[in-house]
């Protein structure tokens, strides 16, 4: 009897080795910035402007300052799989919201960091001068757009937690676990590589940044 328990515990063990095994190689990309030392420019981003780690007053780990007018993408120029989950967590910094011009992110069909990019390919749009709009779409493909709502207003000042899945055509989007969209954003085949533009201008002394950022295939 005591063999048996013994063999059934070894397998469960075992089990859990090889769940946690195959959840550590679905993540093909993780930043936090905590190789990094404050004040540094990472590697692992590319920018149109200046990348810069921050350490935001009363706010755990290191995260990268968004400026403004600034568009940052991963430094890695190889397209992102046919079925992926992208997370990442934005901190907007700021006495109301509506000090922070509205931001974009999503995916283009280039990895190109020369220029301030806006609503370009699929893209979630943040209006955080409006507190609550926010705009999903593609003008490149179909000109689809989808617009809704989430109270941006509560987030300032803590983090927010970005969740896109991506499964061929289709992209399902999350702000802090709510789901906001799921529909058809990308045409048949198309090349993804993920992007964050800063807003146009901060008023106020307000602030914005990104980090947390986890790439892992599948859905």
């Amino acid at each position: 009897m005591k063999k048996h328990i013994l063999i059934a515990g070894l397998l469960t063990f075992l089990s859990s080795l090889y769940v946690l095994k195959a959840t550590a190689q679905n993540v093909i990309f993780s930043e936090d910035f905590s190789g990094y030392q404050t004040g540094a420019s990472p590697g692992s981003i590319k920018t149109n402007a200046a990348a810069i780690i921050a350490h935001p007053t009363g706010q755990e780990g290191k995260w990268l300052m968004v400026k403004d007018k600034a568009t940052y993408k991963l430094n890695k120029n190889v397209p992102l799989p046919a079925k992926f989950t992208l997370e990442f967590d934005v901190l907007a910094v700021a006495e109301q919201i509506k000090d922070i011009a509205p931001v974009c992110f999503g995916f283009a069909k280039d990895n190109a960091a020369r220029e301030h990019i806006s609503n370009g390919g699929a893209f979630v749009q943040l209006h955080y001068r409006d507190a609550d709009a926010i705009n999903i779409g593609n003008y490149e493909f179909e000109n689809k757009e989808a617009n809704t709502t989430f109270d941006l207003s509560a987030t300032a000042n803590r983090p927010l937690h970005v969740k896109l899945v991506v499964n061929g055509q289709q992209m399902a989007v999350y702000l802090d676990g709510d789901k906001l969209a799921d529909t058809v954003l990308f045409p048949a085949k198309a090349a993804k590589y993920f992007y964050f533009s800063g807003p146009w201008e901060f008023d106020s002394g307000a602030k914005l940044y990104i980090s947390n950022i986890k790439l892992s295939a599948g859905t």
